[in-house]
């Protein structure tokens, strides 16, 4: 069963929402366990993009943005579900890298 997921980022701020957007600007595709271990920094995204492991459709400049999107993670323990990742998004939003954008980000994560 796949996770699908996605956020808008629009004035500065972030929206959260579980499901599948009817059109996104950008759409990442991989694995479950593959997108945890990149929010782990475990899996380099670029590397991850090259090898297939990530698979982008839409607009790649969204995809080199979304990292500077979230503050890093402080030292913290490991994110272990998707669910934690969305529940953490807002408070690690950093707006100031969103100024003037207006995108939708949709997640599509398999088993």
């Amino acid at each position: 069963m796949a996770t699908q997921y996605y956020f808008t980022v629009a004035n500065e701020a972030i929206e959260v929402k579980a499901g599948k957007h009817p059109s996104p600007n950008i759409t990442l595709t991989m694995k479950e366990s593959d997108y945890l271990d990149m929010i782990n920094g475990k899996l380099n995204g670029q590397m991850a993009f090259m090898t297939g492991k990530l698979k982008i459709t839409g607009d790649m400049g969204l995809a080199l943005k979304l990292q500077s999107l979230f503050k890093q993670g402080q030292g913290g323990s490991a994110v272990t579900s998707v669910q934690q990742v969305m529940d953490a998004m807002p408070q690690n939003f950093n707006k100031e890298a969103a100024k003037g954008m207006n995108a939708v980000y949709q997640f599509d994560l398999t088993d």
